[in-house]
């Protein structure tokens, strides 16, 4: 390709862009699983957020400035990451689908604090922002391409990715279950 590329390095440069290995910013990605790595995949974009209908139950509370009450149709018109991960507490492997907390976050007016997840029990975990903004970690409402029944700790869990950034001895009780409010940590 002469002309394209007037010096060798250009092409090692345009090669590490193509391949994912260099970030447009110039800075070197991580490999995934790796502090500061930007493993973010989204397996599905933002589609058409429905109203809810008409006797349609609640799941989720985003407890914001103007709180918002969301059903199940209305998490799956948020983007949506997926990853396959053991459940720690079950110790049952799971291929969990859901929204990203970085994208709850956002949506709640919080993003870059640490969120506070209430279950229906009355149990509470804190999430660090450090932790979800450069993480996957999410609201999972599937496993295995289904709703979670009760019995795996659905219908909404947090799940956390397969990385050695969250081992289960530090991170298993933050896999909260029966997850039903999301909110900005008050110090």
């Amino acid at each position: 390709m002469p002309g394209v590329f007037p010096h060798k390095s250009h092409l090692l440069l345009y090669c590490l862009l193509l391949t994912g290995t260099l970030g447009t910013d110039g800075t070197a990605n991580a490999e995934p699983g790796t502090p500061g790595s930007s493993d973010f995949r989204y397996v599905q974009p933002a589609r058409p957020f429905p109203p809810a209908r008409p006797g349609e139950p609640t799941l989720l509370t985003l407890h914001a400035t103007r709180p918002e009450h969301l059903t199940l149709n209305q998490l799956r018109a948020l983007p949506a990451t997926q990853f396959t991960v053991q459940h720690p507490q079950l110790q049952q492997t799971f291929t969990y689908r859901g929204v990203p907390l970085r994208d709850l976050a956002r949506r709640g007016g919080f993003l870059g604090r640490d969120i506070r997840v209430t279950a229906d029990d009355g149990f509470i975990a804190i999430i660090r922002a450090a932790d979800y903004s450069q993480a996957p970690i999410m609201v999972a409402y599937e496993a295995d391409g289904r709703p979670i029944p009760t019995l795996k700790k659905g219908p909404l869990l947090i799940a956390f990715p397969p990385d050695r950034r969250f081992p289960p001895n530090r991170y298993g009780s933050q896999w909260a279950w029966y997850v039903t409010g999301i909110s900005a940590r008050t110090p």
